[in-house]
């Protein structure tokens, strides 16, 4: 009897510090993944912030940000594609017929534009409806381009001026962003 005691505490000496050891390990992990999304989301930010300096000063185009993103049911992405791509730049420019995103340029753009039904429209071209999309606007500016960056080949703007793309079964959502 004495042996068994023996051995049950020696077993509960070795189980606690590795069960210690195994949830402090993945404290660490769960630490260093956030530490590194916001590395992350900052080195995003400084990106935009840089790509909006000219000549020294800031730049006064309006710009948009990917402010946040509904998944669909049916989407091909899940949370952790999504979520990378929060906070990343945009720049339309329809002077110059430019749409850059995500470190890659469409040229030569074509801009139509077109004010539909939010529902018939979500449900024809992307097979959704405004629920699952995360939109609520009655009538959306539908704009079709000759652009081949995901999301730009047609995309919509809300009332509320946000711009809304989708890639991979992912809707993002662009706040504008304008600096003086």
């Amino acid at each position: 009897m004495r042996t068994n005691k023996i051995s049950r505490l020696f077993l509960f000496a070795l189980i606690v510090p590795l069960a210690a050891a195994s949830v402090s390990r993945h404290c660490l992990i769960e630490s260093a993944y956030q530490n590194q999304m916001f590395i992350h989301k900052l080195s995003d930010e400084l990106r935009l912030l840089e790509s909006m300096r000219v000549n020294g000063g800031v730049s006064m185009r309006v710009l948009w940000m990917i402010s946040e993103y509904k998944v669909a049911e049916s989407a091909v992405w899940g949370e952790e594609e999504a979520r990378r791509m929060l906070f990343k730049p945009l720049d339309i420019d329809t002077e110059k017929a430019r749409i850059t995103f995500d470190g890659r340029t469409c040229r030569d753009v074509i801009f139509k534009k077109e004010t539909v039904n939010a529902k018939e429209y979500l449900e024809r071209v992307y097979r959704s409806t405004s629920r699952a999309a995360g939109i609520d606007d009655e009538k959306i500016e539908a704009i079709k381009t000759n652009c081949d960056l995901p999301g730009f080949a047609e995309y919509m703007r809300l009332k509320d001026k946000r711009l809304v793309i989708q890639i991979n079964g992912v809707f993002f959502f662009f706040e504008p962003v304008v600096n003086y």
